[in-house]
């Protein structure tokens, strides 16, 4: 019985990945970001946004696509008569990807929705870096965004991608303390190889 089922196992892997495709994604932008907080006003403030990304594209029609990404995120906001708050995160955001067109189009619209899991590696606020204890390590929000591609070649795509970002979580510690983002970036996306049906 174990037998049997590994090598169920092993033809539905061989079987999905005959049919993919993989692309590596990197991409870099700009973000602005406001951190929202009780009974306090702020203002926003802008940033970086880097993107490193691997995608495993499903469906008969290229349609539809995984994409593991690793993030570097600065985020900035103003906080009033208390000055800025900075924060620098590094995280993973997997996405659901679903694209418009056939899979043999140059050029295809995208939109993306997934989790974002992220670590805040300092906190500062006007220019003073907060104890460890005072704000959030784990960050846990959500990425959406619309885009296109344009292959350029016959294994490359320039890619390009406006969207938001919110936390479902605080990142000061015993205070409602989400970011909202907006972000923009430009990439270059690479197929490993290329299926395109």
């Amino acid at each position: 019985m174990t037998k049997k089922i590994a090598i169920f196992v092993l033809f539905t892997v061989i079987s999905i990945t005959s049919y993919g495709q993989y692309r590596w994604e990197v991409s870099a932008g700009g973000t602005f970001s406001k951190l929202n907080l009780d009974n306090t006003e702020t203002t926003g403030g802008t940033g970086f946004y880097v993107n490193a990304g691997y995608g495993y594209v499903m469906g008969v029609r290229a349609r539809t696509s995984i994409v593991f990404s690793l993030d570097l995120l600065q985020r900035n906001s103003e906080i009033e008569g208390q000055g800025d708050a900075k924060t620098l995160q590094v995280g993973f955001n997997p996405k659901f990807r679903y694209l418009t067109g056939d899979g043999k189009d140059r050029f295809r619209g995208f939109i993306n929705v997934g989790p974002s899991f992220r670590v805040n590696t300092n906190f500062e606020i006007n220019g003073i870096e907060l104890e460890d204890e005072t704000y959030e390590k784990l960050i846990i929000g959500g990425v959406y965004g619309v885009g296109f591609s344009q292959m350029i070649g016959e294994m490359f795509d320039v890619i390009a991608e406006v969207g938001v970002m919110n936390d479902f979580v605080d990142n000061i510690t015993d205070t409602n303390s989400k970011f909202f983002d907006v972000y923009a970036r430009v990439g270059v996306r690479f197929r490993i190889y290329d299926a395109r049906r």
